[in-house]
């Protein structure tokens, strides 16, 4: 199989059970998958091994996920990633804040799979 057309996906969330849960259910679609716990490790993946999309969650310690999606629009290098929200914290005023903050899609947890995969698709098409 060759890995180079791989698409990779970066998933920031506090919660190693989310990580582990999105990481294997990624990786069993297929896709190239990095981890990170917070900010720090996130923009560390990124600049590193620029992602094809990005999966956030907005509450972590330190830097809000809203922080972080705020930086990655607002920077020339980043800005044309697309960043899914993924997260708990699903009130329409939170929703609407991401959408203008320049996420692509907002995924309330617990994620319906089936629905988020086909998304996730479309996104990376």
């Amino acid at each position: 199989m060759d890995n180079s057309n791989l698409n990779s996906v970066l998933i920031v969330d506090d919660s190693s059970t989310n990580l582990v849960l999105l990481e294997a259910i990624l990786q069993e679609e297929g896709y190239r998958t990095y981890t990170a716990i917070n900010a720090k490790e996130a923009f560390s993946i990124i600049e590193h091994s620029k992602p094809d999309i990005i999966l956030l969650d907005l509450l972590m310690p330190q830097v809000s996920g809203f922080d972080i999606l705020e930086k990655l629009k607002s920077n020339l290098s980043t800005s044309e990633i697309p960043v899914v929200v993924v997260s708990a914290v699903n009130t329409k005023e939170n929703i609407e804040l991401c959408k203008d903050l320049g996420a692509a899609d907002f995924f309330s947890k617990p994620i319906d799979i089936p629905v988020f995969l086909s998304k996730l698709k479309d996104f990376l098409l």
